[in-house]
C-alpha cells in the first residue's frame, strides 16, 4: 500500500490525490469542524472517470438536518440514502473515519458507528478526495488495515476517576449477538473498553499495532514489546488555541525513569526534549529548525527507534533526533499529557 503523509489544514475546497487508491481495509480520517452558520459540507471519493463513488453530504438546511449519501454516474446521481440522525454539531470538533469494506463504506463519527454505505461503482477506481463546504479541515490522513492483537490489548487513557477511550481496531466489529446489521450502524455492539489494571503488564506477543480512538488525556499505554522489537508510535492530535505546553513521555514502569521526555512549550517557543533517571532530569535539548507545533493546529507525530537514537517526524517532516540516552529496550511505557486532544494513538 502506497505511503501517503497527513495534510495538515488544508484549504477548502479541497481536492487531492489518492495514493495507491482504495483498497479493502484502508481507512480515512479527517479532523474538523463545521461553522457556526453552516449549511452543509460534503466529502466526496471520486473515480478517475469523475464518477463520485461515494457522496456524503451533512445538511443543516433542510425541514430537519440529514446526512445524504449518494452516488454520481455519467453526471447523474443515483437515488439517495438519507439519515435523520446528525453526527456534527455547529462550531465543534468532529472525527469522521471511512473504512473500505468487500461491501461497502464503513463511517464512524467521534468514535461512534454511524452508518454503511454499499457499493454501487468498485471502489477500486477511485482515485480523488474532495472535502467542500461549510467545514474546516485540521487533518485528513490515511492509514491501511489493522491487525487484531492476539492478546487483550493494554491500558490506555485510564487514571482513576477517567473515563475510557474507544478501541479503534474494534469499531467496526461484527453485530452484537440477536441483533441485525441493518443499513445503519446504530445496533452494532458498542466498541469494549478495558478496566485499569496494575502496572506493569505480564509479556504478550502482538501481531501488530494496537490504535487507540480518541482516548482521554491523561493517556497511558503499556508498549508490549519483545527484546528486539523496534518502536514505532503514531500519534494523531490538535493543539488547543489556548494551549500553553503538553508533553509525550517514553518511560520505565518499573524504575519511572523516563528515556525521552518530549514537551512542546508554546507560549516559550521551544520544544524540550530531556531525560529523567533516578527523580533527577538532565540537560535539555532544545534546538529545532522550525517549531513543528501551533496552537490551534492538529498534527501527527511519529516516533521510532533506530539503532542509536529516537527518530521523531511531525506532519511528515523530520523534527528532530534523540540519541539514547537510557537502552531504548528498557522503554515500556508511554504517557501523554497537558494541553491536547488525543485523536488516536496506535503503538
Amino acid at each position: 500500500m502506497a505511503l501517503q503523509q497527513p495534510i495538515m489544514n488544508p484549504t477548502i475546497p479541497f481536492s487531492g490525490p489518492i495514493f495507491g487508491g482504495l483498497v479493502e481495509g484502508k481507512m480515512l480520517l479527517i479532523q474538523g469542524q463545521v461553522g457556526s452558520q453552516g449549511k452543509r459540507f460534503a466529502v466526496n471519493l471520486r473515480c478517475a472517470n469523475n464518477d463520485i463513488a461515494f457522496h456524503f453530504n451533512p445538511r443543516f438546511d433542510e425541514s430537519r438536518p440529514v446526512v445524504v449519501c449518494n452516488t454520481e454516474q455519467g453526471r447523474h446521481w443515483g437515488p439517495e440514502e438519507r439519515t435523520y440522525i446528525m453526527p456534527f454539531q455547529h462550531g465543534t470538533y468532529f472525527e469522521m473515519i471511512t473504512k473500505v469494506q468487500g461491501h461497502c463504506y464503513q463511517v464512524a463519527v467521534n468514535g461512534q458507528q454511524f452508518l454503511e454505505y454499499r457499493h454501487r461503482v468498485p471502489f477500486l477506481s477511485v482515485q480523488i478526495l474532495e472535502i467542500s463546504g461549510d467545514v474546516t479541515v485540521n487533518c485528513i490522513s490515511f492509514t491501511g488495515a489493522l491487525v487484531t492483537p492476539a492478546c487483550a490489548p493494554p491500558p490506555y487513557g485510564m487514571v482513576p476517576g477517567s473515563a475510557s477511550g474507544v478501541i479503534f481496531h474494534q469499531m467496526f466489529g461484527p453485530p452484537a449477538p440477536g441483533r441485525k446489521k441493518g443499513k445503519h450502524c446504530l445496533g452494532w455492539a458498542p466498541a469494549a473498553t478495558v478496566q485499569h489494571p496494575a502496572w506493569p503488564q505480564p509479556p504478550c506477543h502482538r501481531k501488530g499495532p494496537v490504535t487507540v480512538s480518541n482516548p482521554n488525556v491523561p493517556f497511558q499505554a503499556a508498549l508490549l514489546r519483545g527484546p528486539h522489537t523496534p518502536l514505532k508510535i503514531t500519534i494523531v492530535g490538535n493543539v488547543p488555541s489556548n494551549a500553553n505546553r503538553f508533553h509525550v513521555n517514553l518511560k520505565n514502569a518499573l524504575t519511572g525513569n523516563t528515556a525521552l521526555h518530549i514537551n512542546p512549550r508554546l507560549r516559550e517557543g521551544a520544544l524540550v526534549r530531556n531525560t529523567q533517571t533516578s527523580g533527577s532530569w538532565g540537560s535539555e535539548e532544545r534546538h529545532v529548525s522550525t517549531m513543528p507545533f501551533a496552537a490551534g493546529q492538529a498534527f501527527q507525530m511519529e516516533i521510532k527507534s533506530t539503532a542509536t537514537c529516537y527518530r521523531v517526524m511531525v506532519n511528515g517532516r523530520h523534527a528532530f533526533d534523540y540519541n539514547y540516552r537510557i537502552p531504548d529496550n528498557q522503554v515500556d511505557q508511554m504517557e501523554v499529557d497537558g494541553d491536547v486532544g488525543l485523536s488516536y494513538v496506535q503503538y
